[in-house]
């Protein structure tokens, strides 16, 4: 399964970013794939979906993941567009971890590998502590090695099963309240990541790839755009409950636009 990627778009060809569809989960908020596909497509040759385009992991919502996906990539091919998919740390059987475009000036990843432990707020990293760090001390090389570490990140969501929200209590509020702030260090990491993906992924891109003068990324669920020196990170933010989907159309390696997609529904 090839990790890395390097795609060079056409001349004039525009190249549309988007992230964390999350298809198939119950707090998705995308519309149907009808709508979605026209949304998406309009104005673009090649459309790159950069992770957790759908729950493809075992779980409640995995074959419906599947299929929703399925009809997306058929929609999307119906319309003439040319899709790319990266893998994110719910759909870790996508192939690419990585793509580099137009000779690696501009760089898309789905953003867990900014993390050895993929995602520090997540209930499975709380509830597996032990396991995952004996995962990590495997990879020794991947604080140097941009291949190891990305399939850490591969490796890491493989490890343990996704949990679910607590379907054992039937208050809503109260299964809210525990989905949010149990256990305690889960806002806290959750605050703490918002607050320094931006320099995070900076620091990733100059340790990595320091070529580049563009990296796109989702894993957030937070939109955003930073520029640190030469270098712009933009994160596409996440078409899920309490987060906005936004889009980044680029053409020969300059951005054309980055904007918020309306609600849709």
């Amino acid at each position: 399964m090839p990790t890395i990627e390097t795609i060079e778009p056409p001349p004039g060809a525009v190249v549309r970013f988007v992230s964390d569809l999350h298809l198939g989960h119950e707090r998705c908020e995308a519309p149907d794939i009808a709508t979605l596909a026209a949304t998406l497509t309009q104005g673009c040759n090649i459309l790159v979906l950069v992770g957790d385009t759908a729950e493809t992991r075992v779980c409640d919502w995995q074959e419906r993941g599947i299929r929703l996906r399925d009809e997306l990539r058929r929609a999307c091919r119906e319309k003439g567009v040319q899709t790319v998919e990266i893998a994110g740390n719910h759909d870790p059987d996508t192939e690419p971890l990585l793509i580099r475009f137009w000779g690696g000036k501009v760089v898309a990843m789905h953003g867990h590998a900014l993390y050895k432990e993929v995602a520090p707020w997540s209930w499975e990293y709380l509830r597996f502590k032990k396991e995952c760090h004996r995962l990590i001390a495997g990879y020794g090389d991947c604080d140097t090695n941009l291949a190891s570490r990305l399939e850490l990140s591969r490796a890491m969501c493989r490890l343990t099963p996704p949990i679910l929200r607590r379907k054992g209590i039937r208050n809503k509020y109260l299964r809210g309240l525990l989905h949010c702030f149990w256990p305690p260090q889960r806002p806290l990491n959750i605050i703490r990541c918002w607050l320094t993906c931006g320099k995070r992924a900076a620091r990733f891109a100059k340790q990595y790839f320091p070529d580049a003068h563009t990296l796109v990324l989702g894993h957030f669920h937070r939109s955003g755009h930073w520029k640190f020196a030469h270098r712009h990170i933009y994160n596409t933010g996440a078409w899920f409950r309490h987060a906005s989907p936004y889009l980044l159309d680029m053409q020969d390696a300059r951005v054309l636009q980055y904007k918020k997609l309306r609600a849709l529904k």
